[in-house]
């Protein structure tokens, strides 16, 4: 989300001045306009001339958005910059208190991010996703054949439940940090998703937005409240400084290099001592299959080939790695894996979708064509249904886009906690024991499964992808280095 600082007029005496200053010469006693580190101006609407990063950075931090009918909400005020550009439930908790002991508005708070906002709109004061989750609404309109059920967030739903009259879901999701978007958004490689927006990966935790421009004005409608569209200048200009900013000087490198079309690529991995190093290894075995940076696209966005011989392992472009609410139970006993479950106040946030013409009927007999087919029913009680709300659609016999998310990148990621794009894992150890249990699931959900198995197409298959408890001190180790 961008926005744009309201213009102070200066007087044409005084910026000459200035830039006689700034040159040397001059005697007038006019001080020289104060820079920030980044070499842009500082306390004042950006002098004429400064960069498109200049101006996109003052629009990031302008809450007053003139002429925008705005709520007062900046971009910052979510991606905060001194928190690598997100936002956490401590700093969002230290926020309110604050205002709460001051009186001093912030607009973090403002209604529409409330728990109660559909219940009473203005006076909506409920923050609880804000403050103990760090979660920000985000509204979507339903696919046609997608329902939600009036069973509210009970778990399990009725039988008896039936269809509400709600065209859009609101789903809470993270902040996700803006750093390395040059490198992370639609890549125009594979793999391809075959279906819904963005078949290539997009922006947003969803991958439903094509362009850092759209993404902004998205925002703008949806967050920062604006009632009237900023010109097509204002949102280059947001994009161009949001591309600027890495998590390192060595992906920013690499994303030059990208762009120039130079060949081989520069590695943006760090030096690393043996523990790293280590770590690495478990890395490209047990994540890199997802989380890669092999072969020609090494933005750690996207998943490619692996294996020892290169082969191509079945991956796709979007997963469910089934961190939505409710988490999966596993019945039997002694349990073959045991997810963490969500907290209650996690679990607000769940709501069972209907989807019609979805599945296979009970028969075999396929869903939605003419008579005799029936028009079959898919259930899903969960609290993110992913691109499922970009496509309506639930493979037959499979899972679909139900609760499908983006591969995010990896790089920067110990200056990123919580994780997850409902930020259900506070630390890095809490994200590594969600893997574990993931690759158990997999593991009794489809033993043959390319993510179990570094050696496709041996017979039995060879499981030995997912990492050991030995292991994890040193991948962490590698994790907090990247």
């Amino acid at each position: 989300m961008t926005h744009r600082r309201h213009f102070r007029p200066i007087h044409a005496a005084l910026l000459l001045a200035a830039v006689i200053a700034a040159c040397g010469g001059g005697g007038g006693g006019e001080e020289t306009p104060l820079l920030d580190a980044e070499g842009c101006t500082t306390g004042a609407e950006p002098l004429p001339g400064e960069s498109a990063f200049c101006r996109g950075k003052a629009n990031f931090s302008n809450r007053t958005l003139a002429g925008l009918g705005a709520n007062g909400r900046s971009c910052a005020d979510c991606h905060m910059p001194a928190e690598s550009f997100q936002l956490t439930p401590a700093t969002a908790q230290a926020r309110l208190a604050t205002m709460t002991a001051t009186g001093v508005d912030d607009p973090l708070f403002r209604a529409l991010d409330a728990d109660d906002f559909r219940v009473n709109g203005a006076a909506a004061h409920d923050f609880t996703n804000l403050n103990q989750n760090g979660l920000v609404r985000v509204t979507i309109p339903l696919p046609a054949n997608v329902k939600l059920l009036d069973c509210g967030a009970t778990v399990p739903c009725p039988a008896s439940a039936r269809a509400t009259s709600e065209t859009v879901a609101d789903i809470w999701r993270s902040v996700p940090s803006i750093l390395d978007v040059r490198i992370t958004g639609p890549d125009g490689l594979g793999p391809v998703w075959p279906r819904g927006a963005n078949p290539s990966g997009g922006y947003q935790l969803d991958g439903r937005i094509d362009t850092l421009q759209n993404q902004a004005l998205a925002a703008l409608r949806s967050h920062a409240g604006a009632t009237i569209d900023p010109p097509a200048a204002f949102l280059d200009d947001l994009a161009a400084f949001q591309n600027a900013k890495f998590s390192s000087n060595a992906v920013r490198v690499l994303a030059n290099a990208m762009a120039s079309g130079v060949s081989p690529l520069p590695d943006p991995e760090p030096a690393l001592d043996p523990l790293e190093a280590a770590g690495k290894l478990v890395f490209d075995r047990a994540c890199g299959q997802c989380h890669g940076n092999q072969a020609g696209h090494p933005s750690s966005s996207v998943p490619l080939l692996l294996s020892t011989a290169g082969t191509p392992t079945g991956i796709v472009r979007y997963h469910d790695v089934a961190t939505a609410c409710p988490r999966p139970v596993d019945n039997v006993s002694p349990p073959r894996f045991d997810f963490k479950p969500c907290s209650a106040s996690q679990m607000k946030n769940v709501r069972t979708y209907e989807i019609t013409n979805s599945g296979v009927a009970p028969s075999g007999t396929p869903c939605g064509g003419a008579a005799p087919q029936p028009p079959c029913v898919t259930r899903i009680t969960t609290s993110d249904p992913g691109r499922l709300l970009l496509t309506g659609y639930p493979a037959p016999g499979g899972p679909g886009d139900i609760q499908h998310m983006d591969i995010p990148s990896l790089r920067g990621l110990s200056r990123t906690a919580p994780y997850f794009s409902n930020n259900t894992a506070a630390t890095l150890e809490e994200m590594l024991d969600h893997y574990t249990q993931f690759f158990k699931r997999v593991q009794v959900q489809n033993p043959a499964a390319p993510l179990l198995t570094t050696k496709p197409g041996v017979t039995p298959p060879v499981i030995d992808r997912p990492f050991t408890q030995s292991e994890v001190p040193a991948l962490l180790a590698y994790l907090r280095k990247i």
